[in-house]
């Protein structure tokens, strides 16, 4: 299997779980084998990791590792190809501009899909904090023969980053579950706007919203290792929907940020919180309080609850014990980890 059989099982929506897993093992493996950076699964003290002042830059083996969710990496490999598909019908004469930030070390959202794309077609420009990343994707593109198509590599901090040109394309895929710990919000709101008029920002939206869900949820594997049921057999839970707690888009990331910094305090940039109640319900012992996120590629492709490791539930522990009628107020807080905070309301 090459990279451009890769590509065809990935794109083929009638492809299994099954297929998609062993396509993505294959890619990790050619990745692997051509380049100087393996996925390490063991993500020892978070070494290796760059810490920003908008989050975590994982390191360049634990992003490697990322692409074995194999779920989350397909879905975004559709998503990638529709939006390059649709702004080639919008801008027919151009060459397209397209940035993807924090692209690790396979460049995993776009790499498979350059055998279909003829030089010329594309302007890649490939960010990342990792020089090592950078210098790997490098190996790669030689490797697979995709020498002749125009890119560059760029090593900076995307929170910061400006472009030379209005991109047509900007990909961002640098999140936990739960927008948790690394810096996708910020990197958004940075991004968003430099994007060119009638372009494409991947994804689409980001939503995270506050259940409750019975106590019997699975989490996946602790750390970051690759999760998600993704087509096969679910959980059986129950969900009772309390709050969209974070709703990330690029159109208004900017300007949520810019609302943040224009309020910050000591407690350092936050969005403007949601208030919750826990509800009167007679199961509320076996339920449990836990963060969801739902991610909108592009247009038909999405990953919904449990088809990848960054759409596992992440239990928010700060609302346990369950009282009915408590209220809550629920901040997401950026920074140098980004993540949620809870408070209880006094009077609740």
């Amino acid at each position: 299997m090459n990279i451009d059989d890769i590509a065809e099982i990935i794109l083929d929506e009638r492809s299994s779980p099954g297929e998609l897993r062993q396509a993505m093992d294959m890619f990790v493996s050619l990745c692997a084998d051509a380049g100087k950076v393996a996925p390490d699964a063991s993500f020892n003290a978070w070494a290796g990791d760059s810490l920003l002042e908008s989050g975590v830059a994982i390191n360049p083996g634990a992003a490697a590792h990322c692409a074995s969710d194999y779920r989350r990496s397909a879905v975004f490999i559709r998503g990638v190809h529709a939006a390059i598909n649709e702004l080639s019908l919008r801008f027919p004469d151009s060459t397209l501009q397209i940035l993807y930030a924090g692209c690790g070390p396979y460049a995993t959202l776009i790499l498979p899909l350059l055998g279909r794309l003829l030089p010329g077609v594309i302007k890649l420009s490939l960010l990342d904090a990792h020089q090592a990343s950078l210098d790997n994707v490098a190996l790669l593109t030689s490797h697979f023969g995709f020498g002749d198509h125009d890119i560059e590599m760029i090593r900076n901090d995307a929170s910061s980053y400006r472009h030379s040109v209005r991109p047509h394309l900007v990909i961002v895929e640098t999140m936990q579950k739960a927008l948790e710990q690394e810096p996708q919000f910020a990197v958004t709101a940075n991004l968003a706007p430099q994007l060119r008029e009638g372009g494409v920002f991947i994804p689409e939206r980001i939503d995270v919203s506050l259940s409750l869900a019975n106590t019997e949820l699975h989490v996946g594997l602790p750390g970051r290792s690759p999760g998600g049921i993704c087509g096969e057999s679910l959980p059986d839970i129950r969900k009772h929907h309390l709050a969209t707690v974070c709703s990330l888009r690029p159109q208004t990331a900017f300007d949520q940020m810019q609302r943040a910094q224009s309020q910050s305090c000591d407690a350092g940039l936050q969005l403007d919180p949601t208030t919750v109640m826990i509800p009167n319900r007679s199961d509320l012992a076996q339920l449990q309080a836990a963060f969801f996120t739902k991610i909108n590629v592009f247009g038909i492709h999405y990953l919904a609850d449990y088809e990848s490791q960054i759409t596992l539930p992440l239990i928010c522990y700060e609302l346990s014990p369950l009282s009915a009628g408590a209220s809550y107020r629920v901040i997401y807080e950026l920074g140098s980890y980004p993540k949620f905070r809870v408070e209880e309301l006094e009077d609740s």
